[in-house]
């Protein structure tokens, strides 16, 4: 046995667990096919859930050959697979608050810290105008609309119950939210929803224009590749960036850190993801990549083409891998790093900091 290749698949079964292939939504019912993993339970005594409540219908273990590539050391991952059935006539509201909640668990069912591999869905009545696939391809890298949703609508609510988990605070608490590196709008069209304060910055015009258009609910501004941004010193106090430092080199990355450290208030929080563990297994990426970036610290593995359409630069949008050691270390110069969460962010890792008064 490899150990590297089980400690990324172990770390993707214990923090993901699961993940949806499709979640098909229509009036008179909600369907989710998928994978779960298992370390320590029974698979058949997994429990599918739907806002808390078991799924009318379950079929579980199916055939899942092609999963043995990616999790090869984890028990019954050739029988990974499942589809859920759930009705919705006669039944409560499907999304109470906005959002619908689905959940594999263990056979006791959810507690103060499922959130964090549920998964989420927005009222499809609710949403806005969606972008188009290129713009989407350009923040996921794919035209996958469904799954622009699923993350989107899925990292916000970790975030929510995250802040309310450490700090006891919903989203609406905070004064000014900065959506860094905000994209086609994949969390803002949903941050906007809990909240009115929220700025997004990105170095993608087009799509800034695109969230102008259809999201007007926040506020949104291009900016340089470099900064300094247009904003006042102390400007926010919640500032939220999915996977924008996961393709920076490292004097990008630092001045930027710098620049979020200028424009954040004292006592601000700060959710930025980075490529972890979990990740890794999803992507294959090979364990020698992950070894040379724990002893290297910070590993830059090429440029990243997804922006070259719109930005001037064809070297500045890299592929970048941090070890946990290093954030912990070199972040620290600008903020308090109080804790890296693996899986939360989507499948990327979430980095919590705090911005220190000096």
């Amino acid at each position: 046995m490899n150990i590297h290749f089980a400690d990324i698949q172990l770390a993707t079964a214990r923090h993901l667990r699961w993940m949806p292939d499709a979640v098909v939504v229509t009036d008179e019912e909600i369907t989710v096919s998928g994978w779960a993993l298992s370390i320590w339970d029974d698979p058949a005594r997994q429990r599918f859930l739907i806002n808390g409540a078991d799924f009318d219908q379950v079929d579980r273990s199916l055939p899942s050959p092609d999963l043995l590539d990616f999790f090869g050391h984890i028990p019954n991952a050739a029988t990974s697979r499942f589809f859920c059935r759930h009705r919705r006539t006669g039944r409560d509201e499907l999304f109470p608050d906005g959002f619908v909640r689905l959940n594999v668990t263990g056979p006791f069912g959810e507690h103060r810290l499922s959130y964090r591999t549920a998964w989420y869905l927005a009222d499809p009545a609710r949403e806005p105008a969606m972008p188009s696939p290129d713009q989407i391809e350009r923040v996921i890298g794919s035209a996958n609309l469904p799954s622009f949703r699923l993350g989107g609508a899925t990292i916000v609510k970790h975030y929510e119950h995250l802040l309310h988990e450490r700090f006891d605070r919903p989203i609406a608490s905070f004064r000014s939210i900065l959506d860094w590196g905000c994209g086609a709008g994949r969390l803002s069209r949903y941050l906007s929803l809990l909240s009115p304060a929220v700025t997004g910055i990105d170095i993608d015009a087009d799509n800034i224009a695109c969230c102008r258009d259809s999201l007007p609910g926040a506020r949104f501004l291009a900016v340089d590749l470099m900064p300094p941004t247009p904003f006042a010193d102390c400007s926010f106090d919640l500032v939220i960036g999915l996977s924008v430092l996961t393709h920076l080199d490292e004097a990008v990355q630092d001045a930027w850190l710098e620049e979020l450290w200028r424009i954040t208030q004292p006592e601000a929080l700060l959710l930025l993801s980075v490529q972890g563990l979990p990740q890794m297994a999803l992507y294959r990426t090979p364990p020698a990549l992950y070894l040379e970036t724990h002893e290297t610290g910070i590993l830059d593995v090429g440029a990243n083409a997804q922006l070259q359409a719109v930005i001037d630069d064809a070297e500045y949008y890299r592929n970048v891998m941090h070890s946990p050691d290093y954030i912990m270390t070199r972040w620290a110069r600008w903020f308090d790093v109080l804790d890296i969460i693996p899986g939360t962010a989507g499948t990327q890792d979430v980095v919590l900091l705090r911005r220190r008064a000096d």
